[in-house]
């Protein structure tokens, strides 16, 4: 193992010159399970991707002497079977199979065990949650969830490699996690995105933070560095309110002192040394001397603040409509007859329910949001008049929109919602210049907020969130979860962390049970 080292690197994507980093000096030890966290829009898979040289530092210098991959793989559009796109992300193997007649491809095909891996993958297939028939589909048709599983499965295995592994938990359901949680756990040396603390807990040695004001890199899981996180915000969250009246007074005096060396220059103090002038010139350069020092004092005291990040409280509002909302009576569905995906499903949604609905990966929980709100019409379902739903989907489409503003703008009833969704946005610190910016130039994080400030905006009478969470920073999982218990909306929603659902459901439907 070696190191990967960054010496004062700048970066700034050309399209907008905003800089991401700025003087960036660190050391990481290829040894360390390390995670790297920060709030949405910070740099994170920026970073991953300087390291790799998909991307190229503005200046400075980047060393590593490891070879490094990045996860999640992309697999190749000409490869249609989820067999075979498993075998492409081991080493092209599937390209390989294509030409061994050719003895440097069969070479390199032995070299790889390729032989013997259809085996392998289908084990690792069966230990990771996958149904036994997911390997002969198209790898398209599959859930978020299934398509995660099966790329994970050609990361277990690959030849031993230093991996990027960005925001790998997204989509996976409990019994993946844990699979990739044991794979980590043994593997010595990775970089890894994630927002899931217990998942951070259960794998990492040190956490590289990008922070407001600098990048730091400490030893321990996300518990410690969180632990060392809150002893210095509560210090800074103590001194902030005298921080801010000491700064405010130091200004107070520098406008004085203006005004008093203003008065003297009018009327020529008495105090003045050998001429009336001169003694004037020598206080006003007084003043101006003392307003520099005052000046600099007042940037100390702020370098104090300088990480000091609070979430605001979210509001937004909801239609009302008392009693039930929805009735599901015995529902039956499934898109292949011979294979039941819902069974026996009857709920009743009521206003101000959180309804939670659990399942495995490719259990059916997308496709039931999906009858509920009206986009499969099914006879088991009724509704308590007209229910207007605000959905948030898996997959975030910002519908060719040139920037973050034009999105919000963009199919509205009236422009009350516009001005609701920008005030959301604020809330969720995404400021109305980075909504000019171009929208493929935001972070998947970045994506979803605007996009749920759009959501979160419109008139409705149920919340429907797939998946809110992935790629969602601790402050907002915060600032969510505390708005949706003060604000009690009716929402239904499919999540997979447990932190976060234990604090909010007050509906469980699990469709593993239904079965």
């Amino acid at each position: 193992m070696g190191k990967i080292i960054f010496e004062k690197v700048d970066f700034y994507y050309p399209e907008i010159y905003s800089p991401v980093f700025e003087k960036v000096s660190i050391s990481v030890d290829t040894k360390w399970r390390l995670g790297l966290i920060g709030r949405n829009g910070r740099g994170k898979t920026t970073l991953l991707k300087l390291i790799t040289g998909e991307l190229t530092q503005t200046s400075g210098k980047i060393k590593r002497d490891v070879d490094v991959e990045y996860f999640p793989y992309q697999y190749f559009g000409n490869v249609k079977i989820t067999l075979n796109v498993i075998k492409e992300c081991i080493g092209g193997l599937y390209s390989l199979e294509q030409h061994l007649d050719d003895s440097s491809a069969l070479e390199k095909y032995m070299e790889l065990d390729g032989f013997s891996v259809e085996g392998k993958i289908r084990k690792e297939a069966g230990k990771i949650g996958l149904k036994y028939n997911i390997l002969d589909r198209e790898f398209e048709t599959l859930s978020s969830g299934e398509r995660t599983k099966a790329l994970i499965i050609s990361l277990f295995l690959k030849q031993n490699t230093f991996i990027l592994l960005d925001e790998p938990t997204n989509h996976l359901d409990v019994h993946g996690k844990e699979e990739l949680k044991n794979y980590l756990k043994k593997k010595q040396g990775f970089i890894l995105v994630s927002h899931d603390r217990a998942f951070l807990d259960s794998v990492t040695d040190h956490i590289l933070s990008i922070n407001k004001a600098d990048i730091t890199i400490e030893k321990g899981n996300y518990t410690t560095w969180e632990n060392n996180k809150t002893i210095v915000e509560e210090y800074e969250r103590r001194t902030s309110e005298n921080l801010q009246h000491e700064i405010a007074r130091m200004e107070s005096n520098i406008v004085q002192k203006k005004n008093w060396a203003d008065v003297s220059n009018k009327q020529k103090y008495h105090f003045a040394s050998n001429s009336r002038t001169g003694g004037v010139q020598a206080y006003q350069g007084q003043a101006k001397r003392s307003e520099l020092k005052i000046r600099k004092d007042i940037e100390e005291k702020k370098k104090l603040l300088r990480n000091y990040e609070e979430s605001r409280n979210l509001e937004f509002e909801q239609e009302e409509k008392e009693g039930w909302l929805i009735k599901v009576d015995n529902l039956n569905f499934s898109y292949i007859r011979e294979e039941k995906l819902i069974k026996n499903l009857s709920l009743e949604v009521k206003e101000h329910d959180t309804v939670l609905i659990q399942g495995k990966n490719g259990s059916g929980k997308s496709t039931l949001l999906k009858l509920i709100t009206g986009k499969i019409v099914h006879p088991s379902i009724s509704y308590n008049g007209n229910i207007i739903f605000s959905v948030l989907p898996q997959e975030i489409d910002m519908e060719n929109c040139h920037n973050g503003r034009e999105f919000l703008k963009s199919k509205l009833d009236d422009e009350k919602e516009y001005i609701s969704s920008m005030q959301v946005c604020e809330m969720f610190d995404i400021t109305e210049e980075l909504l000019e910016k171009p929208c493929d130039t935001y972070s998947s994080g970045e994506k979803k907020k605007i996009y749920l400030a759009k959501v979160l905006s419109r008139r409705n009478h149920i919340i429907v969130l797939d998946e809110p969470l992935n790629y969602m920073d601790n402050m907002f999982r915060k600032q969510i979860l505390r708005a949706f218990k003060m604000l009690r909306p009716t929402v239904l929603l499919i999540e997979h962390d447990s932190f976060f659902l234990q604090n909010l459901a007050t509906v469980i439907v699990n469709l593993d049970e239904q079965k």
